[in-house]
């Protein structure tokens, strides 16, 4: 599933090949994806003469603005754009944009469930934080409402009521090198593990934008991709191999953990 790395990487290459560019319409070939179309807003948002004015990343999702209204676009676990063959609907293409320039823009997502809803402004969805801040990040671990909960570290890193954009892959690795189990819960944590995770976060997750995400299934990029930050993955997959830090003689271990799985080494993050 595309977690932060991977939708910044589609907003800042939308941002710099299409915006700006005026549509002549947008075109169905499907009825729905997780949820219905709006079929008559969303033409309207991109009805012909329309401009895309800015697209930008939300947690783990893109809002594309146009001149006509704003559009919530979730990339579910396979969803990915591309630009569109015009003389072939690809078999998973849900939603082509069309240019005045002759370029189109495809959506495509093979296991449907991703989602494209209209919203009536730009107002940020409530979340506490983005995980690429690391002073808001300090501040939300040393509150009340984290180090008192019960729940494990991990769930709470991927809530993204609280953090946007944070899944498993990044989670799993930012916790490694906080030196922190997955299977910690909150109120376990001293304060020099919370201030060393808010730390280890956005530097993460920043390297990871810098290589273009995590390929690990089916995600490419824009321009079709892979994605090489999977090559420098610490933990994640890499049951039964050993710890990658200096001087550990531990084995990468893997659990199933609230219905995923998660690889941790058991000497580093005891």
């Amino acid at each position: 599933m595309p977690e932060l790395p991977e939708v910044q990487n589609f907003a800042q290459a939308l941002q710099i090949n299409y915006v700006g560019q005026s549509f002549t319409e947008i075109v169905f070939h499907r009825e729905n994806l997780r949820y219905p179309f709006e079929k008559e807003k969303l033409k309207k948002i991109f009805a012909n003469g329309n401009v895309f004015l800015k697209c930008f990343r939300e947690g783990k999702q893109l809002i594309l603005e146009t001149t006509g209204g704003f559009v919530q676009v979730s990339l579910g676990m396979t969803g990915s754009f591309k630009e569109a063959n015009k003389n072939e609907v690809e078999k998973h293409q849900h939603v082509t944009l069309n240019f005045k320039n002759g370029q189109s823009l495809a959506f495509l997502d093979p296991r449907r469930f991703g989602f494209w809803k209209v919203r009536d402004s730009d107002e940020p969805k409530k979340i506490i934080c983005d995980p690429l801040n690391q002073e808001d990040l300090e501040q939300l671990f040393v509150s009340t409402q984290i180090n008192q909960k019960s729940c494990s570290v991990k769930d709470m890193l991927m809530d993204q009521n609280l953090i946007g954009g944070i899944g498993n892959i990044y989670a799993l690795e930012a916790l490694f090198l906080a030196g922190v189990s997955p299977l910690k819960n909150c109120d376990q944590i001293s304060k020099i593990k919370w201030r060393k995770l808010s730390e280890q976060i956005p530097s993460l997750l920043n390297k990871a934008i810098e290589h273009g995400g995590s390929s690990i299934s089916t995600y490419r990029s824009l321009n079709g991709e892979k994605g090489s930050f999977q090559k420098l993955h610490l933990v994640y997959g890499r049951e039964n191999e050993k710890c990658l830090k200096k001087k550990c003689n531990g084995v990468i271990l893997r659990v199933p953990q609230s219905g995923r799985s998660s690889w941790y080494c058991p000497l580093c993050q005891n």
